[in-house]
């Protein structure tokens, strides 16, 4: 059984692309179509994650992978997993990358904390619909902060600890 705190949602499950059970897969925000390429990926269905195995697996643009997983072969079993979330674990990802190379929706759950004001909140979600960088969303105590996605801004990434320490420029968070 696989543990949702312990895994990472990275996109979800499209339309069914072909008759051959073959699916779209569509990345979620701060994730891109490469981060898809596993040998398995675990869907949410039914509020439990159920591993599939990946028999093949092709990018189509930065957002988006054709997926084919193995026993589903048909349009209609393919139907049955649309709008599915997907999951990896999130030691598969850390096994995958190194940590100038970890993708930004990885640190989704992260401790945010600042070198000036201290403990900031989680980072609960990457926004990545406005036209500039994308904006980490973090809950400070059920306010929500906006802190644009930069290097210039990022101190530290600690994996183990789970943690990023910030040097945010005076007045950023008063915005």
């Amino acid at each position: 059984m696989f543990d949702k705190n312990e895994c990472l949602r990275i996109g979800v499950v499209g339309k069914p692309h072909g008759i051959d059970g073959e699916l779209v897969l569509r990345s979620a925000p701060g994730w891109s179509a490469d981060d898809l390429c596993y040998d398995f990926l675990l869907l949410d269905l039914d509020g439990g994650l159920v591993p599939f195995a990946v028999d093949d697996i092709r990018v189509r643009s930065d957002e988006d992978a054709l997926c084919k997983f193995a026993l589903c072969n048909s349009q209609e079993q393919a139907k049955r997993l649309v709008d599915a979330p997907i999951y990896i674990e999130r030691a598969w990802q850390e096994d995958n990358a190194d940590a100038d190379e970890l993708s930004t929706g990885s640190l989704i759950g992260f401790l945010a904390i600042d070198e000036q004001e201290g403990v900031l909140g989680k980072i609960v979600d990457i926004d990545e619909q406005g036209g500039n960088n994308p904006l980490f969303i973090i809950d400070r105590d059920g306010e929500e902060l906006l802190i644009p996605i930069t290097d210039d801004f990022i101190t530290t990434i600690d994996n183990e600890r789970r943690e990023i320490l910030f040097d945010l420029p005076e007045g950023l968070l008063s915005l």
